[in-house]
């Protein structure tokens, strides 16, 4: 089930399109085992994933401006950032009208690779259907160094990210592990979740990296028939040459 009426979420006030880049591996995976992937916080390769910007410390390190709080107030959220990075999970998406060369390039390990296109409708109708509360945002890109990330909730370290991940365009899914009907639901030890998905339903449509050969977008075509994927499958022209 999808909760979106928390004030630290922002999902879009309207539908938008949705990419996921993928390996060639991770859409059979997607489609073998009809199940997304969501990351735990704490997995990410950023080392800013989860938390306060240097503003926001410096405020709460300032006995002047942080409303009395004890000296070590930000040492103590600091400490509880961290747990709270293991209790969260995240699937991201690229949101965009178009498909994006640097993404791409960012999540592909080689030109064998796929990007599955939905929107956020879809996706919303589709989380709403699974026993798992979840929750979508559209990530904030902020200067860390100047620019304060609220308190009041300590789900806001996961809604913002530095500004040198802004050609992201990211939107996140989030489950927060020990939210009362997840409790029963996730292991506290484990570093991935996989949510139940209809594939059929969630794709509507793929498209074939640019730099893939002729006979992997015919794969790619056979696998999804052989799944009973009936959504348009469109070799990428982002880098074909011109013609007038």
């Amino acid at each position: 089930m999808i909760n979106n009426n928390h004030d630290s979420f922002s999902p879009p006030s309207g539908n938008c399109t949705l990419w996921k880049y993928m390996d060639f591996t991770k859409l059979l995976s997607l489609l073998e085992n009809r199940q997304l992937f969501f990351t735990r916080a704490d997995q990410f390769e950023d080392p800013y994933e989860g938390t306060w910007s240097k503003a926001s410390v410096t405020l709460l390190r300032n006995p002047k401006l942080n409303g009395g709080l004890p000296i070590n107030a930000a040492d103590q959220i600091i400490a509880c950032m961290d747990k709270m990075r293991k209790k969260i999970f995240i699937s991201c998406w690229y949101t965009s009208e178009h498909e994006s060369a640097a993404m791409w390039k960012l999540y592909l390990q080689s030109c064998e690779g796929v990007a599955i296109r939905t929107d956020h409708t879809t996706l919303f109708e589709t989380l709403n259907k699974t026993s798992i509360m979840t929750r979508t945002t559209l990530v904030k890109y902020i200067d860390y160094e100047s620019t304060l990330i609220p308190f009041g909730n300590l789900f806001f370290p996961f809604i913002y990210k530095r500004m040198s991940f802004s050609h992201e365009k990211e939107l996140r899914v989030i489950i927060w592990s020990e939210e009362d009907v997840n409790l029963s639901q996730i292991d506290s030890n484990a570093t991935y979740f996989n949510i139940n998905v209809i594939p059929e339903e969630l794709i509507k449509a793929v498209h074939v990296s640019p730099m893939a050969p002729k006979w992997f977008g015919k794969l790619v075509e056979q696998i999804l028939q052989r799944y009973g994927i009936t959504c348009p499958i469109e070799r990428s022209s982002l880098y074909d040459r011109p013609s007038y």
